[in-house]
Parts: C-alpha cells; sequence; structure tokens
C-alpha cells in the first residue's frame, strides 16, 4: 500500500481503535507563562528545567523576554516566577534551545542558538542573582564553529564542553571546549562516517570521556553515538540503520530508531539510554539501551496516538527504583504530546496526555526533571497564548492520586452513553471543563451521551484547603456508526457516496501532515 494511502486508512480507523484512558498522575501548574504578571515572561521553553543549589529551578527559553528573544528566569517550587534576564536579541543571543547548567563555581551556564556579536549564537553566563556575562559570541563563517543547539557539560577538568549544529572543517558541527572565563577551543569537527549535525547535549561518562548523539550521519545517515576524550579522539560507537518499509499511518520504520535529537543518561546500572527520534516497530521513536561498549537494546517503540507517545524530542531520566521517565512530542489521547514511565521490566505507563489548554499546554520538547519522588517539567506552547506551562506530575501515595476520575466504558458510538465517575482527597471545590459543563461536586457520577463522533475530555479541576489546584482527566472516544450510502438522488445510483469515502477525502490534509512529520524518512 502506497504510504499516502496507508496514512489515509491509518486515519478512518483511528476512531473506533482509539484505547481512551485515565491518566497515571495529576497536574498541578506552577505556572502558566502567558499568565505572569511579570515583565517580559519568558516563553516557549525548549530545554529542560534545572533544579539549582538554591532549590529554585531555572530555564532558559526559546522566546519571550522584554525583547521576544528569550530570557534566563527562575521559578520556585510555590511557582513565583522571577526574571533574571531577557536576551537583547543583539549581541547577548537570543532564542535559547538548551537545559542550563550549575557550574562548580555556583553560576550557571547556557548557549543561544543565533544572534550574538556575530550571529551565529552565544555562551553566556548568569548568576543566581541575575548578572548576566556573554562569554563568547560564535562566528558566521562556515569553518567556525556555529549555531550551539545543546547545551554545556562540565567536565572533571573543570571546563564547559557542548557542541554546535554547524560549523567545522564539513560544516557539520563541531565539539568545542570553553573555560569559565570564556576561552573556547574547537576539539573536534564531524564529518559524514561518524555522524553530523548534533542536537543532544553532552555527558560525562564515568571514564571521564564524553558521550553524545548526532541526528544525523553514520553509516545510513540516521545519527549516531559516539564517545569523544577531552583531547579530541572522537570514537563512533554505533550508528542506528536506515528506515524502511512505511507503517499504516505512513511513518518509516526500523529496528531500533532513528535520528536521535536527545543527548544519554547514565543508569544505575553503568549503561546509557536514551530516546530515538522516529524509526522502531511502529515509526514513532524509541526508548534504547547502550552499553559501554556500544552494543544497543530497545527497551519500548513507542505506538502513537491515542493511548502511546510519538516523536520524542526530550531525554530520559530514571529515579531510585529504576523507573524510567520521559515524554514525547506527539501522540497521547489528542496527539499533543505525552509524559510516560517506563518500568525495568519494560511495562510502560501513560503518566499524562497532554490537553494543550492553560494548565498543561502542550508539545512538550523537553524531557522530565526529578526532584525526590516528584516529576517537573515544562510544555513548550498551549492553546490559550501558546507560550506553555510549568508544571509539576503527582502520581499519589501508595499510588492513590489526590483527584481519581475515570470513565465506562472508554469507548462508545455516537448515541450510546458512557458514565464517569470521580473522588478526591482532602479537596475543598472542584470544577469541570472541556466537554464537561456540568456543575461538579467534590465526587460522584455523571452518565454523558455525546451527540458527534470524536474524542472527548472531561477535565477535573479541584482546589484543595491550602489554595492547590490539581487536574485529572479521562478521555472518551466516541465512534461514527457504520457508513451508509448517502443518496445524492437520480435512480441511476451515480451521485451516491459511501460516508467513508467523504471521510477519506476529509482525511487528506491530515495524511499530508503525517507525512510531513516523518521530514527524515527515506
Amino acid at each position: 500500500m502506497r504510504p499516502y494511502l496507508a496514512a489515509l486508512m491509518s486515519f478512518l480507523l483511528l476512531p473506533a481503535v482509539a484505547a481512551a484512558q485515565s491518566q497515571s498522575a495529576n497536574v498541578r501548574t506552577l505556572v502558566n507563562l502567558w499568565a505572569s504578571t511579570v515583565t517580559g515572561t519568558p516563553a516557549n521553553a525548549r530545554g529542560e528545567l534545572l533544579r539549582a543549589s538554591d532549590g529554585n529551578f531555572y530555564i532558559a527559553t526559546y522566546g519571550g523576554g522584554e525583547n521576544r528573544g528569550g530570557a534566563v528566569a527562575r521559578i520556585a517550587p510555590d511557582g513565583t516566577l522571577t526574571v533574571l534576564h531577557s536576551f537583547t536579541a543583539g549581541d547577548e543571543g537570543a532564542q535559547s534551545y538548551a537545559r542550563l547548567v550549575e557550574a562548580s563555581d555556583g553560576n550557571l551556564y547556557g548557549t543561544t542558538y543565533i544572534g550574538g556579536e556575530r550571529g551565529a549564537g552565544t555562551v553566556f553566563r548568569v548568576s543566581l542573582a541575575g548578572d548576566f556575562t556573554t562569554l563568547h559570541a560564535f562566528e558566521r563563517g562556515s569553518r567556525d564553529p556555529r549555531l550551539p543547539y545543546t547545551g554545556l557539560v562540565q567536565a572533571g577538568d573543570g571546563n564547559l564542553y557542548g557542541t554546535t549544529f554547524r560549523g567545522g572543517e564539513n560544516d557539520r558541527g563541531t565539539v568545542y571546549r570553553i573555560s569559565l572565563s570564556g576561552t573556547l577551543e574547537t576539539i573536534h569537527a564531524f564529518g559524514t562516517d561518524e555522524g553530523k549535525d548534533p542536537e543532544g547535549t553532552l555527558i560525562v561518562g564515568a571514564d571521564g570521556n564524553l558521550y553524545g548523539t548526532t541526528l544525523t550521519g553514520g553509516e545510513n545517515d540516521r545519527g549516531t553515538i559516539y564517545r569523544i576524550t577531552t583531547g579530541g579522539q572522537l570514537t563512533t560507537l554505533y550508528s542506528f540503520p536506515r528506515v524502511g518499509a512505511f507503517s499504516t499511518a505512513g511513518v518509516a520504520t526500523n529496528e531500533t530508531g532513528a535520528n536521535p535529537r536527545s543527548g544519554l543518561m547514565i543508569g544505575a546500572d553503568g549503561n546509557f539510554y536514551g530516546t530515538a527520534y522516529q524509526g522502531g516497530s511502529h515509526g514513532y521513536g524509541t526508548v534504547y539501551r547502550m552499553t559501554p561498549a556500544g552494543d544497543v537494546t530497545v527497551l519500548h517503540h513507542f505506538t502513537g496516538a491515542s493511548s502511546g507517545g510519538a516523536f520524542p524530542l526530550g531525554g530520559v531520566i530514571q529515579d531510585a527504583a529504576g523507573n524510567f521517565y520521559g515524554t514525547t512530542e506527539q501522540g497521547g489521547h489528542l496527539n499533543r504530546g505525552t509524559a510516560w514511565q517506563l518500568s525495568p521490566a519494560g511495562e510502560f505507563t501513560l503518566l499524562h496526555s497532554f490537553l494543550g489548554g492553560s494548565f498543561d499546554g502542550y508539545m512538550p520538547y523537553a524531557g522530565l526533571t526529578l526532584v525526590g519522588d516528584e516529576l517537573y517539567g515544562v510544555s513548550y506552547s498551549d492553546a490559550v497564548a501558546g507560550l506553555g506551562a510549568v508544571f509539576q506530575l503527582e502520581r499519589g501515595t501508595g499510588g492513590v492520586l489526590p483527584v481519581r476520575i475515570a470513565v465506562s466504558p472508554t469507548s462508545i458510538q455516537v448515541g450510546s452513553s458512557a458514565t464517569i465517575t470521580w473522588d478526591t482527597t482532602g479537596a475543598a471545590s472542584c470544577s469541570g471543563s472541556g466537554a464537561w459543563t456540568d456543575t461538579i461536586a467534590v465526587s460522584g457520577s455523571l452518565t454523558v451521551t455525546p451527540a458527534a463522533a470524536g474524542i472527548y475530555s472531561y477535565t477535573l479541576s479541584c482546589t484543595d484547603g491550602a489554595g492547590v489546584e490539581r487536574h485529572g482527566y479521562v478521555s472518551l472516544a466516541v465512534n461514527a456508526p457504520p457508513s451508509q450510502p448517502v443518496d445524492g438522488g437520480g435512480d441511476g445510483g451515480g451521485g451516491s457516496l459511501r460516508f467513508g469515502t467523504l471521510l477519506l477525502l476529509g482525511a487528506l490534509l491530515w495524511a499530508l501532515r503525517l507525512r510531513g512529520r516523518a521530514f527524515f524518512a527515506a
């Protein structure tokens, strides 16, 4: 079947197979970036939250700020947001894509992708009090390192190391070293066979070497995993395989994934863990493990909407019990992204399916941040003002969530009914939103009979006695009845179209969008 037709058929079948389910975590909003009253609110965060030594969170953003070129902000655990610095979008740079790092001197360091004195990005330092310094401005020349997509890591020698997306002898990216005082040196220029176009931040291995990934290049031009010494000697440990056949959703598949856009994490077992943006058996990306010797095993193949994730941009973190956590840019009930958990045995749990509202946003480009047993994250955008939200995912105590909500059955046909039940712990009041317009008590049940096909989300927002608001939700798949002929009149039947044909035509734009998402597909 041709990829376009496969994608169309997949879309037509989606309502019938959508497996709506309850979320496994409550969402507590720390701050709506668009709703902050602080002048020059940061927006569109692409990098993870940093929990600094003072107990606060820090982010550098792609957008927002007084000059709309991004900003550095502090977020207290209670959600109080303070802008430390707004990039000028000129000499200071603009559009920070990556997570900040706190170095041994107690200052924060980061990068901007563009801007600076020469327009090719910068490395900057900012104190926890907000004192800002541009340490280095990258050059525009094709052989100079430029466009630092990734953040920085501090190695055992005290220097910071990072990568640029372009520049070097082959204009395919570089690895550089920069001292805390701002002296920068290129230690490696990427070539096609060893990988190119790095997007993932480096990490320091137990052996003192640096480890990273490239988006493309390698044996099959699908990206690599590499090791590099602080002196610049690079070894390619793994080349991701080429993609092959298209899935029924019109995305390209392979065995282990392709085109990693995040860096690596070192697990408790000494192995490396990461995500591949696409590929895998379903074409929506994978979670993988790599041994120090370079042997790669897939732990999970993402399955896409509606009960799985799709296209992970962020990396992987691990808790003390050995569970892994991360996000995907798409997938989930409304295809607006997910937060997920993977047990040591490989059991996948959808923690949260992003809805796009003010309390959670959508398109989480960044991964999650673990503080004790609590998970925190930031979404890139939202459906209200397009600026995203900083949130906490609460998994409850002993597996019991503060806000519990369920729907039964999870999938019905138009004209049938489902029952929503809910209960809360310590809530003073609750309200419903989304497809839910009824007055809501702190517990109860409600029968709903949606009048049209679609996926309906019912959001429950409950506030406790301390004024903390938490959100839970369920999604209900409402399927259209079996297709029937549409009589266009006349006695020859020439004006009759089947309902499925009309849907097929209506799904054309969706199919084209799916095709566009697999922009690296062969």
